[in-house]
């Protein structure tokens, strides 16, 4: 459902599918309307991230790159440390200057995972596929031995 906005007196309220926002509406009709823009922008990026279509992108990326782990080498190696430092960049930093040897396919699915896991974490990275809960566990155990 797109938001739908409703001016009152002293507010304006934006209707979405989750509830009703208000802002105080002020004395400056210009910056009343960059500030609703504002809101109309987070509220339609939300349904982008929330939507069915954007979960089985994401997913497919993530599936693309959760594979490349297991092949082997080092765009294997850029793969896994990169799912490693989205799961925990503390535990697990990532070199970025194996992504090198990533070919065209893998670096791409990369940076759709990473945009759109660093400008929208739904959930920990590990969790979007509980069907690969075994690669996270054995990327885990592959750094642990390097």
């Amino acid at each position: 459902m797109k938001p739908t906005v409703e001016y009152t007196d002293d507010q304006i309220l934006i209707h979405t599918e989750n509830g009703t926002v208000s802002m105080n509406r002020t004395e400056d009709e210009a910056r009343d309307n960059v500030i609703l823009a504002d809101n109309l922008a987070m509220f339609e990026e939300q349904d982008f991230y929330n939507s069915a279509e954007f979960s089985a992108e994401f997913n497919k990326h993530l599936e693309t790159v959760i594979l490349a782990t297991r092949g082997g080498g080092s765009g294997a190696v850029a793969c896994r440390d990169t799912l490693l430092s989205l799961y925990n960049g503390s535990a697990y930093p990532a070199n970025l200057s194996k992504w090198y040897s990533l070919d065209s396919k893998n670096k791409a699915a990369l940076l759709f995972v990473l945009e759109h896991q660093t400008t929208c974490n739904r959930k920990d990275i590990d969790l979007y596929l509980p069907e690969y809960k075994a690669d996270f566990t054995r990327m885990k155990e592959e750094v642990s031995h390097d």
